[in-house]
């Protein structure tokens, strides 16, 4: 099961709902939150232990997810954290866009608590 993740988003509810959400399916897991790209790899750089997975949105201020995703897959020190993109979008071509650039997954945000729940679980290995 995971331990550590990092949650790279923008949006103050969907971050609330994916903490909750988290919270009731593995309360160990440990949650770190970003706000945009920049503040990712910045947060990143200062972690004595690097998170076991990150989900990261796509349309994000400053530095987007694609941006991000690329400098984590670029980098010698992150490339081998798994990241699964996590996005409003439904869109076939970005799920392809996903995968060509590294990212394990791409999930578009449920809407509702149940299936962020259900996500959640498949996401980090909770039985």
């Amino acid at each position: 099961m995971i331990q550590s993740i990092l949650l790279v988003d923008d949006d103050a509810d969907d971050t609330e709902l994916f903490s909750e959400a988290l919270h009731d399916i593995a309360p160990s897991i440990l949650l770190f939150y970003a706000k945009d790209g920049i503040d990712a790899l910045e947060k990143l750089d200062k972690m004595q232990e690097l998170p076991e997975l990150i989900f990261l949105d796509i349309n994000m201020p400053r530095m987007n997810g694609w941006e991000c995703l690329g400098k984590l897959k670029s980098s010698d020190q992150y490339q081998k954290i798994p990241v699964i993109m996590y996005s409003t979008s439904s869109i076939k071509k970005e799920m392809e866009i996903a995968t060509s650039l590294g990212a394990i997954n791409f999930i578009s945000k449920p809407d509702n608590f149940t299936s962020l729940k259900n996500v959640l679980m498949v996401a980090t290995g909770v039985k």
